[in-house]
């Protein structure tokens, strides 16, 4: 059995793709690209399969007003397709 950090180790290019995407336009405040993600091709077909794990994200940049400072944490692709990305908005 490999041990638990063995996991942790690649991401598909695509997953990667997918979270560098998402990080520039949270940075640019573009919530109209972030709510038309499939528009991002097969990229974002993969990563967002179903969206239930990709609303929760939506509710939060809801919430940001324009002078409202985002910064990052757990921001690591992780078993080679989680997008562990977080966001604080203020």
């Amino acid at each position: 059995m490999l041990p638990l950090d063995a996991a942790f180790v690649a991401a598909w290019d695509w997953a990667l793709e997918f979270d560098a995407r998402m990080n520039e336009l949270i940075l640019a405040g573009d919530h109209d690209s972030i709510l038309r993600y499939p528009k991002f091709g097969q990229a974002a077909c993969l990563a967002v399969p179903t969206n239930e794990h990709y609303l929760p994200l939506l509710y939060v940049l809801g919430l940001q007003d324009k002078r409202d400072e985002v910064r990052f944490f757990a921001d690591k692709v992780t078993l080679g397709s989680v997008s562990m990305r977080s966001i604080r908005v203020g």
